[in-house]
């Protein structure tokens, strides 16, 4: 596992909206789908990012703008250098994930992980079954990927939901759990996996396990939490478990008691 970080050459940078830019990277660090990178420039800064694609030639990173780090990085252009470290943490549990019916689901660049284990699924189609994609955005300005959206869209069950109401027929109004209450997938043989803020992973559980699935049915993915990438600086730590190092995906009954206790933990000292 390589701890210091390596340059790497930018390919392409493509502006989704004002916030969020594509990086395409030249690489052969191929993260498994799940796992993460720390991507740095000397001097300022580095953050855990996904790969949204499963790739052993390119990296492709979403970028949003939230910070010294994040700036500096959108003021790069095609040709110049940034630099990564890693691959870190264990990604979605791969084999057990196999012939069985997926429920994929993601929330703003949430969706990079996600994107990840389509890109692996695409290129290992024998081994899954039914593949069931939500995702949800603020807005249809907000909409991250459209071009491998539109390409999924004609192999899979792909529903797209907008927080804000638009006047196009084209997208769900409402939030992603609302959307699966209303659309649900069936349940037989099924496996959700899912990434994005935690309170709509959470709204999403709840919707899920109202329709049949239980919690060991159900994988979440952490990465927002994470930060050094080593286990180093505790910011990620849930009681006994270094999201980074022990994750960043859990399978939901493993993680949930851990959550509830730290969030007990933390309204007590609060207190």
């Amino acid at each position: 596992m390589a701890y210091l970080p390596k340059p790497f050459q930018i390919i392409e940078i493509k502006t989704i909206n004002k916030e969020v830019k594509l990086f395409k990277i030249k690489s052969n660090l191929n993260p498994k789908p799940g796992q993460f990178l720390e991507v740095s420039l000397p001097g300022i800064g580095e953050c855990p990012l996904a790969s949204c694609l499963f790739n052993n030639q390119e990296i492709n990173l979403l970028i949003k703008k939230a910070g010294n780090l994040t700036s500096a990085l959108f003021r790069l252009k095609p040709k110049d250098l940034l630099y990564i470290r890693g691959p870190y943490g264990k990604g979605f549990p791969i084999k057990k994930l196999e012939n069985k019916n997926l429920i994929l689901i993601a929330g703003g660049t949430g969706i990079a992980p996600i994107t990840s284990l389509i890109s692996y699924i695409e290129q290992n189609k024998e081994k899954f079954k039914q593949i069931i994609i939500y995702f949800g955005f603020r807005n249809k300005n907000y909409i991250l990927l459209k071009e491998k959206i539109k390409q999924w869209q004609k192999k899979f069950n792909v529903t797209i939901t907008l927080d804000k109401k638009e006047k196009s027929g084209s997208y769900k109004q409402g939030f992603v759990h609302e959307t699966i209450n209303k659309f649900p997938p069936k349940k037989e043989n099924r496996i959700a996996v899912m990434c994005g803020p935690e309170i709509m992973m959470k709204s999403v559980t709840q919707v899920l396990n109202k329709l049949g699935l239980d919690n060991n049915q159900i994988y979440w993915s952490l990465e927002r939490r994470m930060e050094c990438g080593l286990g180093i600086c505790n910011r990620c730590l849930i009681q006994d478990v270094y999201v980074c190092k022990d994750g960043p995906v859990f399978r939901y009954d493993v993680i949930k008691p851990k959550i509830e206790n730290e969030e007990f933990s933390n309204k007590i000292n609060s207190n």
